[in-house]
């Protein structure tokens, strides 16, 4: 080796010493970043408690398809572009070569968590290497800032778009770093593969002329990407033309979903990709729009490429780094905002441009902003709150939960609005003065959100009492004298029943181990109700019955309701033909729609159907309200009531109450329907008045 060979090893030896110790801080936090992103995908459930696995089982279940000799593109069609589809047919290949551990999952889901965790590593090199572009030595803040998110970690394991968000900041890095021929094509390139695993990608050639000066280099750019992006779907058009173009269909005729857009369609529900995936003439739209949606993604598109225009014309590119990075931060809000339809981890395309526009409290907050309302959206609305609960007990839920769905959506559109704005003043200074606004808007948004809290509550618990199997046993318990103590012996029982009674306090739990009664000695001072299950220690069974003495006992679902110590059994009414009504659980003011619950039992068999009727009038007499119904919705009818079985009979009645006046009384009874003929109230401490009971009085809403 020659003397100059020996002095450039030297330097650049030197010269990579100095670059290490300079940028030390950001090469510890990719270290810790790495491996924090890495170990998350190994020991974390993708989705956590209230969604396991997320989309993550989607894709493998799709690429399990392939034992069967079954791809993508050829024998099926994908709503996901071929580059993907692929990728996940190559992470189920290697997967299988893996004996299977218990869950089956385990190495489909590591193996694709490990890509995804090296494309955010991917995101954070490019973040930091544009942060010195933008903010010089203030560079590592945004590097700790976007390390810091939840939203990339908690997407990781269970969705893929940590692949084309890597894909956009490479090119964005690129286009930065070499404004030229050279730069535009590898720009296109990354660029193109981007658009192959997710079409959204392919936005960022709408900087292109911002950032390459001559139209050579952009047209280079641009023919590259769109390039790669025609010969994937060549590729697979080639090996299976039919579902080559089912799945290009899939794209174009989708309608939206979680948007205004949407909404105004009346679509309210969690947005999927309809038709069987073998069906080539499957239909894919989810609702026939009234308006046309995709109008008003062509105005938005319009606003994205005039702005363009004013900035191009402004000066000669290439243009300085923060307007590159910030026009293609507004594009892909504007995209976002254009889309007809929002999927929660579309926010990770706007996170790595927050925390690099806005190191500062700023973006720390509008990260916070989206970060809260994607969360609220899913998994706390679509998955602890509803809505799509089965027929039978959506009518059990007095909560309209769709507007809260509605209250999310708005806020969400105003956050990305907020941005939207942000932006324009970072690129037209001119407008700065309307810089206080987007943050007021985006806190006005979030704080909306925050006062709807507990009607997300509300919304939670009545979901929660209208699919538990315990709802019927809650609401007989909430009819019950609020002094009387309820005792039960089962753990599991105590833990489902607790939440759902008026007061969770009068529940007490006796035994715990074999051959132990208490503190049922201590509590059982008078009357109790003792909620007997299938498997309760028979001793403990034995020694209530022996030492309190329960005599009336009533089957209710799968428990025993047994009155002791004194307590006769609950009743309301005595009607003719053998008919009792038990119980009767409603508000203690008027709501819309009225819940209420009756509980019926029979003495003897019932020779006929009997139809139900509930009315609310007003203290005038005016009816606010009524339904009439076979009991239990049709689902019990009379003749096939078991003597001495408790009968449960759901009411949701919708109440007008406008032009009515407080209180209101809350009238039952039954009639035949053929004739008409209203059964006779044989029995009860209760005003009758023309067949009809008041079993209730409600105070105003």
């Amino acid at each position: 080796m020659t003397a100059q060979a020996h002095r450039s090893s030297a330097e650049n030896s030197t010269t990579l010493k100095a670059k290490a110790i300079r940028h030390a801080d950001f090469l510890l936090l990719l270290t810790l970043f790495a491996f924090f992103r890495f170990g998350s995908v190994l020991f974390f459930r993708p989705g956590g408690y209230t969604r396991d696995y997320s989309d993550l089982i989607f894709y493998q279940s799709r690429a399990s398809w392939q034992d069967f000799g079954l791809l993508p593109y050829r024998d099926y069609w994908s709503e996901y572009p071929p580059l993907f589809a692929w990728f996940s047919l190559w992470v189920d290949a290697l997967a299988r070569r893996i004996p299977l551990w218990e869950d089956e999952r385990l190495w489909y889901a590591a193996i694709f968590g490990l890509c995804m965790a090296l494309a955010e590593t991917v995101t954070l090199v490019c973040l930091y290497w544009l942060a010195r572009r933008l903010h010089g030595e203030g560079a590592l803040r945004v590097a700790w800032i976007y390390a810091c998110l939840f939203l990339p970690v908690y997407f990781l394991g269970g969705w893929y778009d940590a692949l084309p968000v890597a894909t956009i900041f490479l090119g964005l890095a690129i286009l930065v770093r070499w404004p030229g021929l050279l730069g535009a094509l590898f720009a296109g390139a990354v660029t193109g593969v981007g658009g192959l695993l997710k079409l959204v990608p392919l936005a960022t050639l709408a900087v292109v002329p911002l950032a390459i000066p001559r139209w050579p280099a952009r047209l280079a750019a641009g023919i590259v990407a769109l390039g790669i992006v025609v010969a994937g779907y060549a590729w697979a058009y080639l090996h299976g033309p039919l579902m080559t173009l089912t799945s290009i269909r899939s794209l174009t005729d989708r309608t939206g979903w979680a948007t205004l857009y949407a909404w105004a369609n009346g679509y309210t529900r969690l947005g999927k990709v309809l038709g069987g995936v073998f069906d080539p003439n499957a239909t894919i739209a989810q609702y026939e729009a009234i308006f046309p949606e995709r109008l008003f993604t062509v105005g938005w598109l319009l606003l994205g490429g005039l702005a363009l225009v004013l900035l191009w014309r402004r000066r000669a590119a290439p243009h300085p780094p923060q307007t590159i990075v910030a026009f293609a931060a507004l594009t892909y809000t504007v995209l976002l905002l254009a889309y007809t339809a929002w999927n929660p981890q579309y926010a990770l395309y706007l996170l790595p441009f927050i925390a690099l526009l806005w190191p500062n409290a700023r973006g720390v907050g509008y990260a916070l902003a989206l970060t809260a309302l994607t969360l609220v959206e899913h998994p706390i609305y679509h998955n602890l709150i509803g809505p799509d609960y089965a027929p039978i007990y959506r009518r059990l839920i007095d909560v309209d939960y769709r507007s809260l769905f509605l209250a999310i959506i708005v806020a969400r559109t105003v956050v990305l609005l907020a941005l939207a704005l942000d932006l324009l003043t970072l690129l037209w200074p001119a407008w700065r003065r309307l810089r206080r606004l987007s943050p007021l808007l985006a806190a006005a948004a979030v704080l909306g959100i925050v006062l709807l809290l507990p009607q997300f509550g509300r919304a939670y618990v009545a979901g929660r009492l209208a699919t538990s199997e315990a709802r019927p046993l809650a609401r007989f318990v909430n009819a019950l004298p609020g002094d009387l103590p309820v005792m039960a012996q089962q753990l599991a029982l105590g833990r489902q029943l607790r939440p759902l009674l008026d007061d969770p306090a009068r529940l007490h739990l006796f035994g715990g181990r074999p051959g132990r009664i208490d503190p049922l000695p201590q509590l059982a001072t008078g009357p109790f109700l003792y909620i007997r299950s299938g498997n309760d220690d028979p001793a403990l069974v034995e020694a209530v019955e022996q030492q309190y003495g329960c005599p009336e006992r009533q089957p209710l679902d799968r428990w025993e309701l047994w009155f002791c110590n004194g307590m006769a059994a609950p009743l309301v009414a005595r009607f003719a033909e053998g008919i009792e009504l038990v119980a009767v659980t409603a508000p203690p003011r008027a709501a819309d729609p009225l819940q209420v619950t009756l509980f019926w039992r029979a003495t003897a068999p019932i020779p006929r159907d009997y139809t139900v009727f509930v009315h609310v009038v007003d203290a005038t007499g005016a009816m606010a309200g009524q339904w009439d119904q076979q009991p239990a919705a049709g689902e019990s009818p009379t003749t096939g009531w078991q003597p001495g079985a408790l009968v449960v009979d759901e009411y949701q009645i919708p109440l007008n109450a406008r032009g009515t006046v407080a209180p209101y009384r809350l009238l039952a009874g039954l009639y035949d329907a053929p004739t008409g003929e209203r059964l006779a109230v044989a029995e009860t401490a209760r005003p009758v008045s023309d067949g009809r009971l008041e079993i209730a009085t409600l105070e105003a809403r």
